[in-house]
């Protein structure tokens, strides 16, 4: 009898190992959207008009521009604020973790991924001296830029950043010739690349060697 009960106390015993596994949850997934063209501008952060590439990449809800997440790229939506803002991951040339605006998504998923965009990350783009420094204006003083002269014949580029940690960069996704007056809001970490406002291409980057006159713009390093 004594092999036999043995034989009963392994078996308990193994299936005792295996109950946490049974009981352990899946991996988290999270839905996978397109982004659509000619999405909405926030009428949640007071804005008016389409955003014709796709939509604006930013650093938080009613935040800085940071990029723009082109029409037919991938998204992976983490959360959704109750403003309609998604926080996600942007699958274009600069695969990121951001926030975009409400409406820019195609109806429904495309299918799922695994999570890859932390609170820790979302936290810390909150705050503007994680992407950038010389800001036109001191924290929450301006939501505009400030006029400066460059060349045009430099271009714009609709993204700058390489990854989530926003340290360095390089300018990509043509966007079209600027005028030569834009409007200055902050240079972005590594310092390749500034965010500019054109009267016709909306928010984009240049490179910062392109100003030719900087008219008087007094710069600001206050962390929000």
């Amino acid at each position: 009898m004594e092999p036999s009960r043995t034989r009963r106390l392994a078996a308990w015993a193994a299936a005792a190992a295996l109950l946490p596994l049974a009981l352990a949850s899946p991996a988290r997934a999270v839905n996978r959207y397109t982004i659509q063209p000619n999405s909405p501008k926030p009428a949640a952060c007071d804005n008016s008009g389409t955003i014709p590439a796709g939509t604006w990449l930013q650093n938080k809800v009613c935040g800085y521009f940071i990029g723009t997440a082109l029409a037919g790229t991938s998204f992976d939506v983490h959360e959704t604020a109750a403003s309609g803002y998604h926080y996600g991951r942007d699958h274009g040339s600069n695969n990121l973790c951001a926030w975009i605006p409400p409406a820019a998504l195609s109806p429904n998923p495309t299918g799922t991924a695994a999570v890859s965009c932390s609170d820790t990350i979302k936290q810390a783009i909150a705050h503007r001296r994680s992407f950038g420094y010389d800001f036109n204006a001191p924290p929450h003083d301006q939501t505009d830029g400030t006029a400066i002269t460059v060349d045009p014949a430099c271009g714009a580029f609709y993204n700058y950043y390489s990854d989530s940690t926003y340290g360095s960069g390089a300018l990509r996704d043509p966007a079209g010739t600027p005028s030569s007056e834009v409007r200055y809001r902050f240079t972005a970490n590594g310092g390749a690349g500034m965010v500019v406002r054109d009267a016709a291409l909306g928010w984009v980057f240049m490179s910062r060697a392109c100003v030719t006159d900087w008219r008087g713009v007094v710069f600001d390093d206050q962390n929000d």
